[in-house]
């Protein structure tokens, strides 16, 4: 999907909806609550980490600490770590839901739901995105998370259908219109996704953040209508309100190769490079980009480890492995060039109907 967002449970929730299955006379949770009000998340957690050797049943801090886990994971580009933080913070709900059955939170289910999806424990997910969704069906998030879960368990309409209703509870948010148009890309209703996007834009939020979103989601739709100039004016857009976020930067170092640009295409790549939120996805992004570029200059000895590090990260991706089938060629290296396209090949046919 696009971009997965990180639930945030509310500290009024944490603090009014559960005492402790113990009793804690410690003078550190007055810090434990400050930190977490605060947003400091990574002090929060450790000093949770303390009150529950104390007292492992304490349901605040077992929510304080799941819920820190997960704001934590936000800021984490790294994989390994993202899904540690989501395993630690699952131990922490689990432990919650079996002190507490009856607890009755959508939010404390929703927290699962995140968990389990990004553990790819996708029945789990589901299970507790319907429960989320059965205490709280006014909550865009949980109608948000059930649409994802009804994505990784292979449904998309019933996906499609929960997004909706994520967005239609919050129509000024573009996060959820982005969700409904990714939902549509995934099934290729790209035309319908282009009439939703110009339905609904007039409702987006007008801030700097929900406006490059909803541009970012114009771009993704144009590119897909192979509509280069207006995907290129929409990325564009997004970059102007956004400057500092990292997906928008790789996206401008493919639209500017795409048009023809390659000076400025490799701007945006070393830009892409040097930021330091990049992930790993769009990092191989534009090692493949750069490379191309590369390879138009007739610089394939340089291309080629660019192109190599990519197919790492975009194993199977097509671009990727054709340019560096072509460079592998124009380096006389014919043999590793011909197993490469008859490895392509082989998982091409596999993809096939």
């Amino acid at each position: 999907m696009g971009s997965i967002h990180v639930l945030t449970i509310s500290l009024a929730i944490l603090i009014g909806g559960s005492a402790s299955a113990g009793t804690l006379q410690d003078p550190v949770v007055p810090m434990l609550e400050q930190a977490f009000s605060q947003g400091d998340f990574h002090t929060a957690l450790k000093i949770g980490r303390k009150l529950l050797a104390q007292d492992p049943d304490n349901l605040q801090t077992l929510l304080m600490c799941g819920a820190s886990c997960i704001e934590l994971a936000r800021g984490l580009t790294d994989k390994g770590a993202n899904i540690g933080a989501h395993k630690e913070a699952l131990i922490y709900f689990e432990r919650f839901v079996r002190l507490d059955p009856k607890h009755g939170q959508s939010r404390v289910h929703q927290s699962l739901a995140r968990c389990h999806l990004v553990l790819t424990s996708h029945v789990k997910a589901l299970g507790h995105a319907k429960l989320a969704v059965q205490h709280d069906s006014a909550s865009a998030m949980a109608q948000r998370l059930l649409g994802e879960s009804w994505q990784q368990n292979g449904n998309p309409a019933n996906a499609l259908t929960a997004f909706k209703a994520a967005h239609q509870l919050e129509p000024g948010s573009a996060d959820y219109l982005e969700a409904v148009q990714d939902q549509l890309h995934k099934m290729r209703r790209f035309g319908e996704s282009l009439q939703y996007i110009e339905k609904h834009r007039g409702k987006v939020h007008s801030d700097p953040n929900n406006q490059s979103t909803l541009h970012w989601c114009l771009h993704v739709t144009w590119l897909s209508l192979n509509k280069v100039d207006r995907a290129h004016e929409a990325i564009s857009k997004a970059h102007e309100l956004e400057p500092d976020e990292p997906r928008f930067l790789s996206s401008l170092a493919v639209s500017h190769y795409r048009m023809g640009d390659f000076d400025e295409s490799e701007k945006w790549c070393d830009q892409t490079l040097a930021h330091t939120g990049t992930t790993t996805h769009a990092r191989a992004v534009v090692q493949r980009t750069k490379g191309q570029i590369l390879m138009h200059r007739n610089q394939y000895a340089q291309a080629k480890p660019l192109l190599q590090s990519a197919l790492t990260v975009l194993e199977g991706d097509g671009p990727t492995t054709l340019a560096l089938i072509s460079t592998l060629r124009r380096l006389g290296e014919t043999e590793q060039a011909k197993a490469l396209a008859n490895q392509y090949r082989k998982s091409f046919e596999k993809k096939s109907p």
